[in-house]
Parts: C-alpha cells; structure tokens; sequence
C-alpha cells in the first residue's frame, strides 16, 4: 500500500497486467470520472517509469486494476479497468511518461458490438427488463452483482434495433420509459437515467430523483460555525460555485421541450395523425426536485399559434406488438424531451476538496447565500439537484485530490 500521509489521497493498489505495482511516486497525474450523461465510468491517469521499462511494452488492451481511497480508510474508488489509448508518451533525461486512458470491459464490449435483432418478442416485455436481462446482461454479460438499482417500468415493449450498440439502445429505450410508481401524487412521465456508479448500473426515472432525500447540505457564502441551526452541523463548506446554465431557452425550443407537434403516418393501415404538445398542458403535474413557481416564460407558449419543433414519424404498427405501439407512445417524443430538458435546465459546478463518498445520481440539499453584512439565501438558485457529473482529479504537484460537482435541477427553489 502507498499512502502520501501529507494529503487527503491515498494510493490503495495500482497494477498493470502483470508489471509491479505501481507506487505513488510514479503517479503524477490521476482523474476519475463518473457522468449520468455516459454509461460507464472512465479513468485517466499519468505516470512515469525510469527502472523497469514497462511504458515502452504497453500496446493497449492490457488490465489495469486501481483502487484509490481517502488518507482516514473510510471510502475508496476505482476498480479493473483496460486501456483504451495511450497519449502523450515522452523520454526525458531517461525517465519515461505516459498518459494512459482507461475504460471499463463492459465500455469495450458495448462499441464492438452492433445489434440488429427484435427485443422484448411476443406480447413484449417491461423495458426494464429489455434493458436488464436482454441487454446488459444476454449480450454484455453484466453479472447481477454489477446491478445496483432498477426502477420498474409500466410500459411493456417490443421493437427492433438497427444496428444499434447497446447502450445506444437502451438510452432510446430510456426515453420512452414510464416509471410504474408514481410519486407524490403526480402523474408519471416518461425518461429514464441510464449510468454507472461504484455500486453498479442504474436505470432510474428522472421523476424519482424528485422523492429522494438529500445526502448532505451544501452551503456557499457562510462558514460552517457562522451557522447556528443544529441541524447545519456536518454541512458540507465548498470552495467554488459557479452556475454555468439557467434555463437555455434556445435549446428548449429547438428540442420542442415547451410546445411541439409529433405527426405519424402508419404503414399498416395508412392513417395519419398528429399529437400536438404544450408545456402548461403537462408542467404541473409533473414531480420536480424543488416547488418554486412555474416559470413566468412558459405562458406565452399558451398563445403561440405554431410549434417550435415538428417532428413527423413513418411507422408500421405490424413491426410492434399489439398495444405497444399506441398514442402514449407517440406523445412520450414530446414528453420525454421536456422531461429530460427540465432535468438538465439548470447547471451548477462545485469544487471542494475532494469528499470520496458523493457519486452521481444523489441528490443534495444547495444553499447559496447572497453577499452582503446579512447574507440572505437566495432562494430561486438554492434548493435540491442530483450530482450529474463527479470528476476526482489528483496532481503530484498539488499534493492532493480535489473534487469538481456538476449539479443539476429541475426547477427554482421556494422561500420557505
């Protein structure tokens, strides 16, 4: 074990098919990354060699196995890995560098493999399942062990995959997904969150981040012994915020997130129809993180007379099981893009000296204070998001890793 006793890093194993371990010394550079937007997590690290000459050996496709944790014991990241590419190789003064990109097996076998094959046959299945046993499991071989957490689904499916990879596959899938529980009394809706965390993948709906409790309390603009409330004891102080996005109307508009029409035309008995969407239609019954108004901008999709996006499908029913292909399907094009574009409406980045234990998918508690001798919250800014990225960076020269949080929420926080 190679611990650096002057950091919050502590360098647990690190082997490269059957070279030596790697020591501590011999990493300058380490990023490891988890993204709801992407399936699998992904490693990047840089190290350096002046005895063995194992640099100059690697091809890529070789094993690697990392496990990193905090200088306490208390969490630990990381796992096997494969190398993917190799950059930035360079000799100096005979010491030998290199960049080594990491991915998981699973990352490897989802972009050899191209499927062109009906799921969910007969009556269909709950695309749950598709994507579980179908998909990750008949064709990717994940074992259940690497499951971590499985939303059910009401709707059942059946279609064909075009050549699809796998995991392209199941992001279409989770897009038409409709959560069988509903929460809080709202209506379910559908979109679904497919990704990879320490504890295995996950297939959850974005209405359900909306009932999870939040695993700690973030405060920008206070210190922590500035707070007096009991309950603000263990809260969790961060060095930087910024917030990159707030509602980028233009891209709601061009996805078709606030008013939209979905037209079709089916093959099997030639009939034409057209599902027409507006946001005020769907917003109040939807389940979101936090209950601040409804955003002023949305009434006047009300009077718009025409549409910002028009999306037209060919179909043929007889390709779909009976009852899979019906109008909840088509109208799911609009519902889904206003659902997945609410989730990701507004964008926060964190940075904080590294805490191991926070991973995407969780949901934190944000509370922005304002400048000023009375710091007042500021309320439409603050209020619950999921973690959507975690990036953990580790450099030699800054001797410890840091922590960068990319936040996302659904709606504006309520003055309480």
């Amino acid at each position: 074990m190679s611990v650096n006793t002057q950091s919050n890093f502590q360098l647990i194993d690190f082997r490269i098919a059957d070279f030596p371990p790697i020591g501590v010394n011999q990493l300058l550079y380490m990023k490891y990354t988890e993204d709801i937007m992407s399936a699998t997590m992904k490693m990047e690290v840089q190290i350096t060699d002046s005895e063995t000459g194992m640099l100059s050996e690697l091809t890529g496709m070789e094993n690697v196995f990392v496990r990193v944790g905090d200088s306490e014991g208390v969490t630990e990241i990381g796992g096997d890995f494969v190398i993917y590419d190799i950059q930035d190789r360079r000799t100096v003064q005979g010491k030998s560098s290199a960049v080594l990109m990491l991915c998981t097996i699973d990352f490897l076998n989802n972009a050899g493999n191209k499927l062109s094959r009906r799921f969910g046959k007969g009556q269909g299945k709950k695309i749950d399942d598709i994507v579980r046993t179908e998909i990750l499991g008949d064709l990717i071989g994940v074992p259940d062990s690497k499951i971590a957490k499985f939303e059910p689904c009401i709707n059942n499916f059946s279609f064909v995959s075009p050549y699809w990879n796998p995991f392209t596959a199941i992001r279409w899938l989770a897009a038409k997904a409709i959560p069988a529980t509903k929460g809080s009394g709202k209506a379910a809706t559908a979109g679904y969150a497919f990704y990879e965390t320490r504890a295995g993948y996950n297939f959850v709906s974005y209405d359900s981040f909306a009932q999870e409790d939040p695993v700690t309390r973030m405060v920008v603009g206070h210190e922590a012994g500035e707070l007096e409330d009991e309950e603000d004891l263990g809260i969790t102080s961060i060095d930087s915020l910024t917030i990159e996005s707030s509602v980028d109307l233009l891209m709601g508009l061009n996805l078709g997130s606030y008013s939209s029409n979905v037209m079709t035309l089916d093959l099997k008995n030639m009939k034409y129809e057209e599902y027409p969407f507006n946001i005020n239609k769907y917003y109040d019954s939807i389940s979101t993180l936090n209950a601040g108004a409804t955003p002023e901008f949305y009434e006047g999709f009300n009077n718009q007379r025409t549409f910002s996006r028009i999306m037209s499908k060919i179909s043929d029913s007889a390709l779909f099981t009976e009852g899979t292909y019906t109008q909840g399907f088509t109208k799911q094009l609009s519902q889904s893009s206003l659902r997945e574009k609410l989730f990701y409406s507004k964008k926060v980045v964190v940075e904080l000296i590294s805490d191991y234990s926070l991973e995407i998918g969780e949901v934190v508690q944000l509370d922005i204070y304002k400048g000023g001798r009375d710091k007042e919250l500021d309320y439409p800014n603050s209020g619950k998001y999921v973690i959507g990225k975690v990036e953990r960076t580790f450099k030699s020269s800054q001797d410890k890793m840091t922590t960068r949080l990319t936040l996302y929420t659904d709606s504006d926080g309520q003055e309480s």
